[in-house]
């Protein structure tokens, strides 16, 4: 009886486990901010090193980061990087509104998640939350909260290592 208590548990965990380091990305298909009837899907950025950001316009800690990451955005502009932003914000023209201020000139890729689906089944403990992706799909690094300077530093860092620079 403990055998099968301790391989239900233990199965409970593998389940409900949230995403890590080495795990494949969770697989998407969403609207985009901009253009409804646009979507992009996690299979399109294949090839590319991708930091997928959860967020929100209410969420303090994502209105400090995002002028961070519309600055390391154009650092990389030429590169084979992207930054995709999720709002899960109750209506698409609050992201809109809020970004419309510090990404004028849209650098960012943003998309609308009314459904909150990544945020499910990425299993986040908080906002905001970034994933960054390795060319192949597979999760390089997870952050949850917000970044500053030194988290976008450290960041950097990573990115360089799997641009293979």
């Amino acid at each position: 009886m403990k055998k099968i208590i301790s391989i239900v548990l233990l199965l409970s965990v593998a389940l409900f486990a949230a995403p890590r380091e080495g795990d494949k990305q969770v697989a998407f298909n969403l609207p985009k901010l901009y253009n409804a009837n646009a979507t992009l899907s996690s299979e399109a950025l294949h090839g590319k090193v991708v930091l997928l950001n959860l967020w929100a316009s209410w969420c303090s800690g994502c209105q400090e980061e995002m002028p961070l990451f519309v600055q390391l955005q154009q650092k990389y502009a030429k590169k084979n990087f992207e930054i995709v932003l999720s709002s899960i914000d109750s209506l698409p023209q609050s992201a809109k509104d809020f970004l419309a201020q510090v990404d004028k000139q849209k650098n960012l890729t943003a998309l609308y998640d009314a459904q909150k689906v990544l945020p499910k089944s990425y299993r986040c403990p908080g906002m905001p939350s970034s994933f960054l992706i390795d060319k192949n799909g597979k999760i390089a690094a997870v952050y949850i909260g917000s970044l500053d300077a030194d988290g976008i530093q450290k960041l950097q860092s990573k990115i360089h290592t799997l641009l293979g620079e």
